[in-house]
Parts: structure tokens; sequence; C-alpha cells
């Protein structure tokens, strides 16, 4: 499916795609090159209107493996980084300031903490998580000073792949590590649950859902994302399909959270409608015993009108594929500026900016 996306080409491969959270009146977005030179950090800001993506780029030393922005400054971001033919389990992590005059990055500060591949900015803007292959680190940030304040060795036998902040408790935490999917308690630095081969192989993706309290995705090198109940581990809320190799992201949408996006090696990004176990589920049904009107055959059009939906009850399932990709496809990120908007990166250097089909909005907003 193409239809309502826009394709820009970056010169160099790239790996690592954020949206900049404290753009919410424009769509902008932050790549990371792994070039064998002249590596960039590559702003791309999408104008709607004019139909155009509009690229700025500045020149970054190292190859770039993760990017992290500012909740609150649209010119700071954090880069994970190591020279070009280095060894990448020697990554430092930097955060720089965007200098838009002379399309130059100004460093800040560096992380002491060696290895670091993946750097995560709380909501609380003075707070970040940095993780390397063992330890999570907890550090505060004031005066362009990085304070760590707690360390946390989270793997003892896998290689620590991802994590994530709870955006509905400050002082907890999620982590992957192989097939474990585990939360931490950084007021008592305990974890608090852990659920061994929550996939199959190793677990690559994971994001919260920012409406629905313990409700977690994850996506693996199994070709599936799962969503979780993090207080009742036992089997996965849901189980989607869709992919055909290794998933390397998943991303709730912030405002609508029955839409879930994924990507992966097999050069796809999948939309899906995940309304079951969203916080929009409650809205398909609107009896005392939980099942649907229409199902049990005492609905009629005036009740479709004012059950929230109007005419249209989405369910579980896929809405779309984009295929514009023909590499693996590592990052998704929705727009802080707008609900219905997105973009992916694949290896080659692709971005793609896409949108919710127009039908699916329909259906949302129950018009």
């Amino acid at each position: 499916m193409a239809d309502s996306s826009w394709v820009y080409g970056i010169r160099h491969q790239a790996r690592c795609l954020t949206a900049v959270n404290a753009s919410t009146e424009k769509s902008k977005f932050l790549v990371g090159t792994v070039g064998v030179k002249n590596n960039v950090v590559c702003l791309l800001e999408f104008d709607e209107d004019k139909s155009e993506i509009i690229p700025t780029s500045f020149s970054h030393p190292d190859e770039v493996w993760d990017i992290c922005t500012c909740p609150t400054d649209e010119a700071l971001f954090f880069t994970s980084h190591s020279p070009v033919g280095g060894d990448p389990a020697n990554k430092k992590a930097t955060l720089w300031k965007q200098q838009h005059q002379n399309e130059t990055l100004e460093e800040q500060l560096t992380l002491d903490h060696a290895g670091i591949s993946r750097v995560f900015w709380d909501k609380d803007v003075s707070k970040i998580m940095a993780i390397n292959a063992s330890n999570v680190f907890i550090s505060s940030i004031r005066d362009n000073v990085a304070d760590t304040t707690l360390s946390i060795h989270a793997s003892h036998d896998n290689t620590l792949q991802n994590a994530a902040w709870n955006p509905h408790d400050p002082e907890s935490i999620i982590t992957t590590a192989g097939t474990c999917l585990a939360g931490w308690d950084l007021r008592s630095n305990k974890q608090t649950f852990a659920r061994n081969d929550a996939h199959k192989s190793t677990i690559r993706a994971v994001d919260c859902n920012a409406n629905k309290p313990h409700h977690v995705a994850t996506g693996g090198d199994d070709a599936q994302v799962r969503i979780w109940d993090v207080r009742q581990l036992e089997e996965p809320l849901l189980t989607v399909d869709g992919h055909t190799h290794w998933v390397w992201s998943v991303a709730f949408n912030k405002f609508h959270d029955q839409l879930l996006l994924s990507s992966g090696s097999d050069t796809l990004v999948n939309l899906h409608n995940v309304v079951s176990v969203s916080s929009a589920s409650y809205l398909g049904s609107s009896n005392s015993d939980g099942s649907d009107d229409k199902e049990s055959g005492q609905g009629n059009e005036d009740d479709d009108d004012d059950d929230g939906w109007g005419r249209h009850h989405p369910t579980d399932g896929l809405i779309c594929t984009f295929d514009q990709h023909e590499d693996s496809v590592y990052s998704v990120a929705w727009s802080p500026a707008d609900t219905w908007t997105f973009a992916s990166l694949s290896y080659a250097g692709r971005v793609v900016i896409s949108q919710v089909p127009v039908e699916e909005k329909f259906k949302i907003l129950g018009v």
C-alpha cells in the first residue's frame, strides 16, 4: 500500500529514527546514519500542505546506532555512537544541541558508562535511562552534567536489547533481554515481574501503552508481536501476526491506542488494530454482561449511533501493510504533532512518512 506516503532517501545506511517529541506543531523526525564516512543526523520536517519533506543535515563524527530526543527542547538529543570501523560494543552516548545557523552539532555532555546502546529520556526532562549489555543506569542531568543515581544489573545471561519508561509510574521501567520481559521498581531497586520465554526467540522491541496501565507490546525474532498485561503474564493478551522475519520495532499510537505499528526484517511496516486490548475496547460493548448489542439481537441503527462508534465497529486485525521499503525496517515512530502520521526507516536509508488510511480514521472517529 502506497497511498498517503512520502519518501525521502538518505545517502548512507541508517538504523535509527525517532520523532522529535518536543515538536507538537509540525511533524519532525531525526535519523542517524551508519555509513563508512561522513555520517550525519538528519532532521526531517514533514509539510503535509506542501506535500514535501524538508531535510536538514548535521555532521556527526561517528556511526549513529540510536537516537533519543528531549521531551521539551527540540534542539537537544542523545546519540549512541561508535567510531567507523570500531567495535560497536564500545558505544558511547553523547548529548548534542542543534546549531541551525551553521548546521552543526554542539556537544553538551558524554555519559561516563561504556557500551551504552540506548538512552531513554523520561517525561521528567532532568532524568534519563541508559542501557548497556547488562546494566541499566538512571541519571539526573543538570547544567550539562549527568549524575548517575541508580545502577541496576538487569541481565546476567543475555544482552539487554531494549527498555522503556513506564508512562504511568515514573519510578518504574521495563527491560527486555533474550526472551525475558521484566519490570523494575527504581525505589527499591528490585524486579517487580519477569516473564521468561515471552517470545520463542530474542525480544528486540518493546513499547508501553500510554493510555492503558500495565499493557505492553513486544516484538521478537519469532516474527510475532505480543501484547501483555504485566499483572498476568501466563499468556499474552493478544498475539499479532503479519511478519515473516524479525520484528525490530513496535509503537502504540499515543492518542488512539487501538492503532499499533510494527516493522521488521521482512521489509514491511504493518498497521494493526488491537481495539480489544485498548483503552477504547469498552466502546464496542454497552451491555452489563459485556456482550455486543448487535450480537445479542438487541441493537438497531439508533443504538449504533449512540454507542460511541457511529455505525462502525472496529475489530482486531491487520489494517494495512506499507511495502515501500526494500530492506530491513529498523524503526517506526508516530508523530507527536499529528495523530495520524508516522515515519519508518529501512537500512538502505529510506525514510517513508505515511498516514493512517482515511477510512480507518473515520471508523475511529465514528463518522
